[in-house]
């Protein structure tokens, strides 16, 4: 297995993922966001990859950034649209600065990264944080320290694993989820393979319908299908 051609496709999903996540003030982003995507698709994981990444790159050329923009903020800002939850602590401990934020903390002060409060105002625990970190723990691996890979390590089986397939869920029946209903199959695809990667297994959950925490989804739950596992030597760029 090429370990480092793996690495290298894992901080630019990552890396994709956190540009997604995270609040869009400047238009320039729009751009790094297409590359990448426009990268990512030449090798997708899987069919339904291949065809979210159309999906997703269709609609950017057909509305740009403020399509992108006007969709983020329905989608986890609007007090008229059903609450999906951002951070892991909320979709944990049902609450906002929970002990996994206090987790998270921990990782970060045991990196050599740190949170810029002036760019970042989210908390630790943010699934737009956490994701950046990843893809940063994964670049520190790719130039040689191996603490930060076994921080990633935890940082995924610790804080990431236990939420992140009822955020997908979440994000996937959301009824502004257009571009985001898309995004949430490939991110489905990708923390299959991460398991499978990391040898984390999945949390067993009691329903695979996400939790309603304002009011019902408009949306019929749409359940996303298992991803079959790959050959790892296919998540490459």
């Amino acid at each position: 297995m090429n370990k480092e051609a793996i690495n290298k496709a894992r901080a630019v999903y990552y890396g994709l993922f956190a540009s997604l996540l995270t609040f869009f003030d400047n238009p320039n982003d729009l751009g790094i966001i297409q590359k990448t995507m426009d990268v990512l698709a030449q090798n997708p994981l899987d069919e339904e990859s291949k065809v979210a990444f159309s999906n997703m790159q269709n609609l950017l050329i057909a509305g740009g950034y403020m399509l992108l923009k006007e969709e983020s903020d329905k989608v986890f800002f609007s007090p008229y649209s059903s609450y999906i939850p951002v951070t892991a602590s909320f979709f944990v401990e049902n609450r906002d600065d929970g002990k996994m934020r206090q987790e998270m903390v921990k990782y970060v002060l045991s990196s050599n990264y740190r949170r810029d409060n002036e760019k970042f105002k989210e908390l630790e625990d943010h699934i737009g944080f956490i994701v950046l970190f990843m893809q940063k723990m994964i670049e520190e691996e790719l130039s040689g320290n191996e603490k930060s890979a076994q921080l990633a390590r935890e940082v995924f089986e610790k804080i990431l694993n236990p939420f992140i397939d009822e955020f997908i869920a979440a994000l996937h029946v959301h009824e502004e989820s257009h571009f985001y209903e898309d995004f949430a199959v490939i991110m489905q695809s990708f923390m299959a393979l991460e398991r499978l990667y990391l040898d984390v297994k999945k949390p067993i959950r009691e329903s695979e319908t996400p939790r309603v925490f304002t009011k019902e989804f408009k949306k019929p739950h749409k359940p996303l299908t298992p991803r079959p596992k790959k050959n790892m030597e296919e998540f490459v760029l």
